[in-house]
């Protein structure tokens, strides 16, 4: 862990509110660090941290956006960065997507990594192979595949139901018959619970 970005003095009093909205901010980010398999408290909680420090100072310019926004803002601009920095690979709109994700995990970020995780560089050079290895091997793989339209294959019941619905298309007084006798048993069901 590197010194801290400010030092805790040149924070400024925050009122009960301010000090919830904060304190909502530190889950949110604890939990998206959690999320991409950080396991040491002490690393979360310092990441977090600068974080949040970062996220207070653009507060001032934007003090209508929320803490818990800022800071969750901050954090994913912060990780897609250093992934993007590590991998020298740009990623997609600076988000870090489900294949960056699973590249720190391939990579084996949260069991081997974890002190270098948000780290500035140099980095060791076995982790940024690894992540540049897991990355390219976490991209999709196209593959040709070509359809063919198979004929439906229907069981015993499905191809009587198929043959008999055939019978009342080519028949017009088969489905006569059977639409009266439908008639029928709903009018006599009728009449039973019109009975009870």
């Amino acid at each position: 862990m590197g010194a801290s970005h400010q030092s805790l003095d040149k924070l400024p009093p925050l009122s009960e509110q301010e000090l919830i909205e904060w304190e909502e901010a530190y889950f949110a980010v604890e939990a998206y660090l959690l999320a991409l398999r950080l396991r040491n408290r002490l690393l979360v909680a310092e990441l977090v941290r600068g974080i949040l420090l970062r996220a207070s100072s653009r507060q001032i310019n934007e003090p209508d956006k929320p803490a818990r926004l800022l800071a969750m803002e901050e954090a994913l601009t912060e990780v897609a960065d250093w992934t993007q920095d590590v991998l020298d690979v740009p990623l997609e709109n600076r988000r870090l997507a489900a294949r960056g994700r699973l590249a720190l995990l391939l990579a084996g970020m949260p069991d081997k990594w974890q002190g270098t995780f948000l780290t500035p560089p140099p980095w060791p050079p076995a982790f940024v192979e690894a992540m540049k290895k897991s990355y390219l091997a976490a991209g999709p793989r196209f593959a040709n595949l070509t359809m063919v339209p198979k004929p439906l294959e229907l069981n015993a019941i499905g191809s009587g139901a198929a043959q008999w619905w055939q019978t009342m298309d080519r028949k017009p007084i088969v489905r006569l018959m059977f639409t009266a006798v439908l008639i029928g048993i709903i009018a006599l069901a009728a009449w039973f619970f019109l009975l009870d």
